[in-house]
């Protein structure tokens, strides 16, 4: 459903905030000691990486290796913060000191959303005696050449295949993992607004009971299914978590993935809410006639858009508070359009065409329960809209990202999605819902529906890509 013409000075005004937006930071490598390709005249008493942000030392990891193909990785000591105030830098000790030669420092960590970022650079040792010795061996590196020996090239160009493969393979994981993680909560969201704001207002215009308890108990079984969803990603979410900072050993390390992260806090936070939601629904009863069961899975509802807050780029941009709330408010606001339309089309109709025979003259029907739902949508379409134009206002740095950028051009293919999606619902509000008053348009608000769903289900696989993108 659209938004009010009052609305659209701010909404445009909110969008030319997002063109004119500032830029801000987001986590890479911001230096290293040693820089990347330097030579040495000594050996280094500890690698230090420096980053835009904070990062997470849990997930972090650091590594030195030889550039000879069958040399062991570098003893080193334990990777720690600079300090407690210099949560940005990371120092790995070397404590025992290098030999003459070509070296590669691989690192992954993950900044304030938990994201994996990774990288290595080379840097190389010239002790004044062992580059006579390799001199002598013929084994010295020419002025010009690269610092890591040409034996090694296939051997590395190998690796890096491998890890942007990896990487690939990660990215295809993670949308997946998140379009799961989205639809389970639009699906849990939608149920309980559909069941509160539509179905109480439908139910106070003096609608059949009968009409209502069908309509309850079918919202509370799609309310199910997305509780199902969540549910099942639980493990799943967790062990790739573990299995992209930690592939050698993937259950050893468990418990560190779901404790000390953002990540983890959300992690729990979805746990808690499928808690909260399961206990709700089953004492809601099988018909979903209870009220203070909704009321229990009200709350679970409430507490889940928090897990792709802490879990996503809403928890790493500034102003953090801004951003989370943004964040927050955008899944809400999407739970209750997209998922209350779900519920309407497969809840709230069959329920009145179900009854319809049985219907008394003159009894609130399809007519008042869009227009229950219309009123719903609105005010979601207007917050979506809003909170869309800030987020992008907060997380680009120039408008030329939006076109230069995966991320930025993955965000142009979901705008143009929504779009679509709008114009239906436009379509909705000025040209079918007034039919529906003069008992016609059903059909066709069936079919229009029905296409405004399944622009909404391919406007979150496109959010799940985009999630799961690196901002560069």
């Amino acid at each position: 459903m659209p938004v009010p013409s009052r609305l659209a000075p701010v909404v445009a005004l909110l969008a030319l905030s997002a063109i004119l937006g500032a830029g801000r930071l987001h986590t890479e490598l911001k230096s290293s000691d040693p820089a990347k390709d330097t030579v040495l005249a000594e050996p280094p008493a500890r690698i230090t990486l420096t980053y835009t942000t904070g990062v997470q030392l849990a997930l972090s990891s650091a590594s030195v290796h030889p550039s000879t193909a069958d040399a062991a990785t570098v003893s080193a000591g334990t990777l720690r913060y600079l300090a407690d105030d210099r949560r940005d830098v990371l120092v790995l000790p070397l404590p025992e000191p290098l030999d003459g030669g070509g070296y590669t420092v691989k690192w992954t960590t993950a900044g304030p959303d938990g994201h994996p970022i990774s990288g290595d650079f080379g840097f190389r040792v010239e002790l004044p005696a062992a580059e006579t010795e390799a001199e002598a061996a013929g084994d010295a590196v020419a002025p010009g050449d690269p610092l890591t020996p040409p034996v090694d090239a296939g051997s590395r160009g190998q690796s890096q295949t491998d890890a942007a493969e990896s990487r690939s393979r990660f990215a295809y994981s993670r949308a997946f993992d998140r379009f799961g993680l989205y639809l389970g909560i639009l699906g849990i969201l939608g149920a309980v607004a559909f069941r509160f704001l539509v179905l109480g207002s439908f139910a106070g215009a003096g609608a059949s009971q009968d009409v209502v308890g069908c309509a309850t108990h079918r919202t509370l079984l799609i309310g199910g299914l997305g509780l199902g969803i969540l549910i099942a990603l639980l493990p799943v979410r967790l062990l790739h978590q573990a299995a992209t900072f930690f592939p050698d050993d993937v259950f050893g390390n468990m418990f560190t993935v779901a404790t000390g992260t953002p990540w983890a806090t959300g992690w729990w936070l979805q746990l808690l809410s499928v808690v909260l939601v399961t206990g709700g629904l089953l004492f809601a009863g099988r018909k979903g006639a209870r009220p203070a069961g909704w009321r229990i899975a009200a709350l679970g509802a409430l507490l889940l858009p928090l897990t792709p807050v802490l879990s996503g780029h809403g928890w790493s941009d500034s102003p953090r508070v801004l951003s989370a709330a943004a964040t927050y408010l955008h899944v809400v606001a999407a739970g209750g359009w997209m998922g209350g339309l779900a519920c309407l089309l497969l809840a709230g109709i069959p329920a009145l065409r179900r009854q319809d025979s049985e219907a008394a003259p003159g009894a609130p029907g399809i007519a008042e329960m869009v227009g229950a739902f219309s009123r719903v949508a609105q005010v979601a379409v207007a917050v979506l809209l809003a909170t869309g134009a800030l987020k992008v206002w907060i997380h680009i740095g120039t408008v030329s990202e939006l076109w230069t950028t995966p991320w930025g051009r993955t965000l142009l293919v979901k705008d143009l999605i929504v779009a679509g999606v709008l114009l239906l619902g436009l379509y909705h509000w000025r040209v079918v819902r007034p039919r529906l008053g003069h008992g016609a348009g059903g059909e066709e608000l069936k079919r229009s529906a029905v296409a405004e769903l399944l622009l909404g289900a391919a406007a979150v696989i496109v959010t799940a890509i985009l999630v799961a993108q690196p901002l560069r």
